[in-house]
């Protein structure tokens, strides 16, 4: 259903009877623009020996995952990595090849989405096959880029260009989030605590999901730069250390924003409990100087012979007056005790 909407998005050729799945294709060429190309002239484009192919998927099509699993042009490894049900994030090289799972926002019509998706892909020196099962923001940013004409240089900054641009996408909600904390901690100090549990969940909740992914990519990268040189790393240069760089820098922050708002909750939570403990120390004390008046009146009520001022004139009155004097009585008593009666 994915592939066969997308035939209808402007600047995008598709034709489901030639490669099933597929979401965009272009043939990137030093001095000249990008070229999409039509699914059915994929093979000879394959063929061409200048400049390199972009093919993008929707994972969530059979047919493309079959077309992908017999594509013979990527090592086994790689084809099992788009038909994998599971997406850990990952960087390999096998056969001049690299390929692996990276992090990204999902692309929502109404804006921005804080969902995190994966973005599956292998690369050759003149081949990059990427492919998701939901639309991903930087992908698709990157995407409108390359047909208002960006051109890039090579296979291996595609890949770049897309964690870059997650890490922007990182940095703004960063920005936004330090904004929220700012708001909370004002209302906060203003006594009005109740109501930042909500804002303040919500952002201990998002920077909780955002670490996992920026860590993990880092460390990725991180052990990807690390491994011996081989000769497929100059050829598909992938800045990987720049990104691990930049990727822990936006992990401090997140953490930085998590324990603010860790704090803030805890204050919060303080401030609720306060005035929880108020509430229920107001009730308690209204409730020990209504005893000795509720004694008064549960004598006064039984059924029984020889009660007091039951023939005598006025006697309701009087039963009035004994009731507020043994509130009055145990109220001094109270405070000759030293019991603390202030709310």
């Amino acid at each position: 259903m994915d592939s066969i909407q997308q035939q209808h998005l402007p600047g995008v050729n598709f034709v489901p009877a030639a490669i099933a799945g597929l979401i965009w294709a272009y043939r990137f060429r030093e001095g000249y623009e990008p070229e999409a190309i039509d699914p059915r002239d994929v093979p000879a484009a394959l063929a061409a020996e200048d400049g390199w192919l972009w093919l993008h998927f929707s994972l969530t099509d059979r047919l493309a995952r079959d077309w992908l699993s017999s594509f013979e042009n990527l090592p086994e490894e790689a084809r099992a990595l788009f038909l994998a049900k599971d997406e850990p994030l990952g960087l390999h090289t096998i056969d001049h090849v690299i390929f692996g799972v990276i992090a990204d926002f999902h692309s929502e019509l109404g804006g921005e989405s804080d969902h995190l998706g994966r973005l599956r892909f292998a690369l050759s020196e003149r081949l990059v096959i990427s492919g998701r099962r939901h639309p991903l923001r930087s992908v698709e940013e990157i995407h409108r880029a390359v047909q208002k004409g960006l051109n890039l240089p090579a296979a291996g900054r595609l890949i770049e260009t897309i964690i870059d641009r997650f890490c922007d996408s990182v940095a703004r909600r960063v920005a936004g989030m330090a904004d929220e904390l700012d708001t909370a901690e004002d209302r906060v100090v203003e006594d009005m605590a109740a109501t930042e549990r909500v804002r303040l969940i919500e952002v201990r909740r998002m920077t909780v999901r955002v670490h996992r992914q920026l860590s993990s990519l880092a460390l990725v990268l991180r052990d990807w730069e690390d491994e011996p040189e081989e000769e497929s790393k100059p050829a598909m240069h992938i800045a990987a250390e720049r990104l691990a760089d930049r990727l822990q820098s936006l992990d401090h922050d997140i953490l930085t924003l998590q324990e603010r708002a860790k704090l803030l909750q805890d204050e919060v939570g303080a401030r609720l409990a306060e005035e929880t403990n108020r509430s229920l120390r107001a009730l308690s004390i209204l409730t020990a100087l209504l005893l000795p008046g509720s004694l008064v009146a549960g004598i006064f009520g039984m059924n029984t012979k020889d009660l007091p001022f039951l023939e005598t004139e006025g006697g309701f009155w009087f039963a009035i007056v004994i009731g507020a004097a043994a509130t009055a009585l145990f109220y001094w008593i109270l405070r000759r005790v030293g019991a603390g009666l202030r709310i």
